[in-house]
This record gives structure tokens, C-alpha cells and sequence, in this order.
């Protein structure tokens, strides 16, 4: 049984989105790629605008990854679960930069984004905050000094992580020094020297 229009629509916008950008996206392409009516998008989201707002408004399976990475404290060594999180950041923001990057490209669109996303809670800052709350959790359980700042730690993860994607997306992962792993390794060194407990 095929899935219903609205979860096919979303699944063909979301792959052309990726592989061709919003400027050149149409409806009757992600009609035809989702074997659907034209109409079903207007009937599902109101349009183009609203499909692409829902496409950038939930919930990437990256961001549930990177979530998941951060494990209990204590469950895992504090090192170990950084450098998850510094990988499965990189992930995240990599799957997410082709949509935002369309997004703030079509002033309408990011326009209808921001608004959703004051609307119904959501935004990057989420991800920095998850990150953030995991170190303070392992900050009260003594795994980090009392003198650690959990969110100045958190936005140089994430900003690391981010910087890595936008890198890796606009001129390959090999313009980078070392592997992926190693770096993550180092800069979950370099973010506990002094902080952990």
C-alpha cells in the first residue's frame, strides 16, 4: 500500500530540494516525483510556501541521531559521547544546510520560516540548547568542574560541528586536516581540558 499523498509530497520535495535547490523546484515536478495531482499540494499545504515551511519545520532523522548520542551521564565516557555528538552535529547541519541555505535565498520563504518557527517553538538554537542542557546534566554529576560554562561549551561544539558541514558541503570533506573522527576526537580533547571534574 502506497504511503498517503502528504507523506509522498513531503519525501519527493524533500529529495528534489536537495539535489536541485528551491529556485528551481516546481510544483508539477514534485507532483510528478510523487506521483500525486498538482492539487494535492494545495489541498495538503496550501502551496508551494507552505510545503517548503513544513519541509524546513520538522523534525530532520539527523537531529533525532545527534540526540540520541548523548547518552546518561556516567553511561559512557564524557569524551566518548562529545565526540558522537561533535559527528552527529556535523550530520545534522550537513542535511539541514541545503534547506536553510534555500530558504534565507527566497525572502518570502525565510520570512514564513521565522514565523512558524516563533510560533511553534522551534529554530537551530534547540540544537545548541539539547547540547547545552547534556553538559550541565554531566556538570551535576560531577563529570564537569563546577567552573565549566555547559552552553559556552555547547556553542563551540555546535559551531564547530556547523563550520565542518558548511565546509565539507561547499568544497569536499578533504579540504579538511585529518579525518572526521580525529577531529572530533581532538576538539572534544580541546573543549574538556581544564573543565572536566
Amino acid at each position: 500500500m502506497a504511503p498517503p499523498a502528504r507523506q509522498r509530497i513531503l519525501t519527493a520535495a524533500d529529495r528534489l530540494l536537495r539535489e536541485r535547490g528551491v529556485s528551481r523546484l516546481t510544483t508539477r515536478e514534485i507532483a510528478q516525483e510523487a506521483d500525486a495531482a498538482e492539487g494535492s499540494l494545495t489541498k495538503n499545504f496550501g502551496g508551494k510556501l507552505g510545503l517548503l515551511t513544513t519541509l524546513l519545520s520538522r523534525e530532520l532523522p539527523e537531529l533525532g541521531a545527534w540526540r540520541a548520542a548523548a547518552t546518561p551521564p556516567g553511561q559512557r565516557a564524557l569524551r566518548a559521547v562529545l565526540v558522537d555528538l561533535i559527528e552527529r552535529g556535523i550530520d545534522f547541519y550537513a542535511a539541514s544546510l541545503p534547506l536553510v541555505a534555500g530558504a534565507i535565498a527566497d525572502r518570502d520563504l525565510f520570512a514564513k520560516y521565522q514565523e512558524v518557527n516563533a510560533e511553534a517553538g522551534t529554530g537551530p538554537h534547540l540544537a545548541i540548547n539539547t547540547v547545552a542542557d547534556y553538559l550541565t546534566s554531566c556538570q551535576q554529576a560531577g563529570l564537569l568542574a563546577p567552573s565549566a560554562d555547559p552552553y559556552s561549551l555547547a556553542l563551540a561544539l555546535c559551531g564547530a560541528a556547523q563550520a565542518q558541514a558548511y565546509t565539507e558541503y561547499v568544497v569536499g570533506p578533504d579540504a579538511l586536516r585529518g579525518s572526521r573522527r580525529d577531529r572530533a576526537a581532538a576538539l572534544a580533547d580541546t573543549l574538556l581540558a581544564g573543565v572536566t571534574a
